[in-house]
């Protein structure tokens, strides 16, 4: 057995003698390999210059803040502090900037890009909230001026957008000069380059293409052991059964607790995890923590460490946070002297005062505790970490020790065994369910334990064509030979993780329709309720009176179209709708709906089941997405499709009750609104959100001739309509039967099978309204095949049928 396993390491990993990284443990980056394929690296290295990979990824971090501190802040303020960001990298930047484009430069490419498109960031597959939050942001920054602000239609003033820019400021410039469509090129083509300057410094070091590729598909899938949490969590059978749902959403566990009140998400990310959920943060601490550990006995990074980790804060603060302990790790090793050089004493200070001012300017609704308030006693939180940390790092830790006594004489691991530990005792996040102290904070802390496991998965194979190959230094050649057999199968229990956030992905294939959309979008019509968290109303003077002038603040409200119970604006750059009403009570619009008919010029536009009424239809309760309540103010909003419109009808409803108020509005013939149109209504039936399937009930034979007529609608999901006119209170006080009996018996519940039929008997109220002198009542059938249905009014006190009649619905 032994053979085999060697054998098979042998041909997956290759030798020893391969491997040109000889320095895990302290020397530096062999540039044995080369760097981006240039032998210009080995030269440079040889001067004391960082690698050109290094350079470059300092390059990518830093631009964004250069952009900001020139267009953002009057220029005595942005251009000395852009100018003495520039002079304190210059000297950690200078070396060869000669690439060759080699066979690694172009297979590395072709792996960024793989890794990037099976992300939200393509575009091609899966969008989720937060990553479309993060879009809209980017178009919005790329309307108007610089400093960017938002519309407020609550408050009048708007408010300055305050969030951490590094990942967006970029792309959002090539939107200002070229157009919002670029935004479907450029995010993805920005966040593939830093998924490939991280893909070219971890791999730095390997000698050949096959070690490489390893080291890439370790880096993509490496994670911790979540599938032993499940087991350790709630034992073998149930943990495998929970895996098996969570396969393709999220196999990690969020929080390994017993302790029902415990509803935090916490869990240590997988790298595929960090990238779908957060490439903002994920990419700052890839580049930044590799850059430490490549170039940690170079004087020309100690030089600028300070500086590297306040442009991150630009980035990510919390990610600098957890990059803090690395740098110190350095110190502790090398001493504090590398480190107290101008860089780092003269140009970190006002630029880390001024990123703090702008980003502590908005109101922080953060949620901190300790992790032990949430629990009753401490023996239950100490059981609770004794598992996540067994299964996420320790375990590894151990293997990795025992595989090399040395590796506990390295500050680096220690730093990041250290970050790992503390970080979920402190619970810190925007909302009251996250925790970005250990989610985003120990992503640094990852990386480097993934480089540390990938070196040591290539650096110690068997022995190979009956000759010992030279053994790598973070290697013993004394430690048991089954420690490298057991960090394969270590690794690959952490890779399911990986891989179930990749399937997620490709579970749903939506998006493309996504970006046909953003450049009539803005964060006030998608999300409103974010716009709080992510900007400053009040602009402390401080910080005020160092931005820019900005006469574009926000998108132009302009003058409303319809004055009314709302003032209803019309957006031409977002292609929307937003409502306003100043003084509305919030009880009393929680139990109402808007909605909105769109008559276009041309009916081929409209769906075919639409084109019988003759306009498209949207409705939405007032309480719901994307509607937003803030202080007297309510404010809610629809998005206009791209055709044509002649006329548009928008108002308010009371489920069950009726019409609240409706507007109509035409647009001239050259498709721009003609305000002197504009004219305010009283409640008419025609307006009413229900009246479109009245108008279906009239054009179909009804099934049922009886008290109640009912219709069958076969294009509208089998439904089922029930009218009356005229019609009082009385006609809807009694309860209905309804009964659907099936073709097949085996589609009803077992309980129901003798009986032969599935009972949906309703109260009117419950499916009807009532409108002037008609009621109307929707039911939608089940899937199953039916073959008939059998319905009628009844009597609750005796059980008297008022009126029956069944219906032959499928042969």
């Amino acid at each position: 057995m032994r053979e085999k396993m060697q054998g098979w390491l042998r041909r997956s990993l290759g030798p020893a003698g391969s491997m040109a990284d000889h320095s895990a443990v302290g020397g530096s980056l062999s540039p044995a390999g080369g760097d981006l394929g240039t032998r210009a690296a080995v030269g440079a290295a040889e001067a004391g210059a960082l690698p050109l990979s290094h350079r470059l990824s300092i390059v990518y971090l830093a631009a964004p803040v250069v952009v900001w501190l020139v267009s953002w802040f009057k220029w005595w303020v942005g251009f000395p502090l852009a100018g003495l960001l520039i002079a304190g990298l210059w000297r950690s930047l200078s070396g060869s900037w000669r690439v060759s484009f080699s066979l690694r430069f172009g297979i590395l490419s072709l792996a960024a890009l793989a890794w990037m498109l099976l992300t939200p960031v393509s575009g091609l597959w899966k969008f989720n909230s937060d990553f479309y939050a993060r879009y809209i942001e980017t178009l919005d920054l790329g309307r108007g001026g610089w400093p960017s602000y938002f519309t407020d239609y609550l408050h009048g003033d708007p408010p300055l957008f305050v969030y951490y820019l590094g990942w967006q400021i970029i792309p959002s410039l090539a939107g200002k000069w070229i157009g919002s469509t670029i935004l479907s090129w450029a995010i993805p083509v920005y966040t593939g380059l830093g998924i490939w300057l991280i893909f070219v410094m971890f791999t730095r070091g390997l000698s050949n293409l096959r070690t490489q590729l390893i080291g890439i598909a370790i880096f993509v899938f490496f994670s911790g052991m979540d599938a032993l949490e499940y087991i350790l969590h709630v034992g073998p059978f149930d943990g495998f059964k929970l895996m098996s749902k969570q396969l393709g959403n999220n196999l990690a566990l969020e929080w390994p607790s017993h302790v029902p009140y415990l509803s935090i998400e916490a869990e240590y990310y997988s790298n595929s995890t960090a990238l779908w959920q957060s490439p903002n943060h994920f990419i700052p601490a890839g580049l930044i923590s590799l850059i430490i550990i490549g170039s940690r006995n170079q004087p020309r990074f100690a030089a600028v460490s300070g500086l590297v980790i306040t442009i991150c804060l630009f980035w990510s603060p919390v990610v600098a946070v957890g990059l803090v302990p690395l740098v110190t790790a350095l110190m502790v090793k090398d001493g504090i002297r590398p480190f107290l050089k101008w860089p780092n004493l003269l140009v970190v200070p006002p630029l880390i005062a001024l990123i703090s001012l702008y980003l502590l300017s908005t109101d922080l609704s953060g949620h901190d505790g300790w992790l032990w308030q949430y629990y009753p006693g401490l023996t239950s939180m100490l059981t609770d970490l004794l598992r996540l940390y067994l299964a996420e790092f320790v375990l590894l830790a151990i293997v990795l020790w025992r595989m090399n006594r040395c590796v506990v004489k390295e500050p680096m691991f220690i730093a990041c065994l250290a970050v790992l530990t503390v970080a979920p005792l402190y619970v810190f996040g925007s909302w009251p369910d996250q925790h970005y102290a250990m989610t985003r904070g120990t992503i640094p802390a990852l990386v480097v334990l993934t480089y540390y496991t990938a070196r040591a998965l290539m650096a110690y194979p068997p022995e190979t064509e009956g000759r010992a190959d030279t053994v790598s230094s973070y290697t013993s050649s004394k430690s048991p030979r089954i420690l490298h057999p057991l960090l394969i199968i270590i690794v690959a229990i952490g890779m399911a993780t990986s891989f179930s956030v990749l399937l997620r992905t490709t579970n749903s294939r939506y998006g493309i329709h996504e970006y046909e959309r953003i450049e009539r979008t803005s964060l006030i019509h998608e999300n409103p309720r974010s716009i709080s968290e992510r900007t400053a109303s009040t602009v402390p003077d401080l910080l005020q009176s160092l931005l820019r002038d900005n006469d574009q603040k926000g998108l132009p409200t302009g003058e409303p179209i319809i004055r009314s119970k709302y003032d209803i604006y019309l957006q031409e750059q977002t292609n929307s709708l937003v409502y306003l009403n100043r003084n509305c009570i919030l009880g009393s619009e929680e139990a109402t709906s808007l909605f909105l008919h769109i008559y276009p010029t041309d009916n081929k536009n409209l769906s075919e089941n639409r084109m019988q009424i003759g306009y498209d239809t949207y409705e939405t309760q007032w309480i719901t997405y994307p509607h937003y309540k803030g202080d007297t103010h309510c404010i809610g909003s629809f998005g206009l499709p791209d055709y044509d419109i002649a006329r548009i009808i928008v108002g308010q409803y009371t489920p069950y009750l009726g019409v609240d108020w409706a507007v109509e509005y035409q647009f001239t013939d050259n498709g721009q609104p003609d305000i002197t149109y504009a004219h305010r209504f009283n409640p008419i039936n025609s307006y009413h959100p229900y009246y479109s399937y009245y108008q279906m009930a009239e054009r179909s034979s009804p099934i049922i001739r009886s008290t109640f007529n009912v219709h069958l609608i076969p294009l509208h999901n089998n439904t089922l309509i029930y009218t009356k006119t005229p019609c009082s209170e009385s006609d809807i006080s009694t309860p209905f039967l309804f009964h659907v009996i099936p073709t097949d018996r085996t589609n009803l519940p077992v309980s129901r099978r003798q009986l032969g039929f599935e009972n949906y008997d309703f109260q009117f109220n419950s499916r009807g309204t009532i409108f002037a002198d008609k009621c109307l009542a929707i039911i939608t059938l089940p899937d199953y095949d039916i073959a008939s249905i059998r319905t009628g009014q009844f009597n609750p006190d005796d059980g008297a049928t008022l009126w029956q009649e069944e219906a032959i619905i499928g042969q």
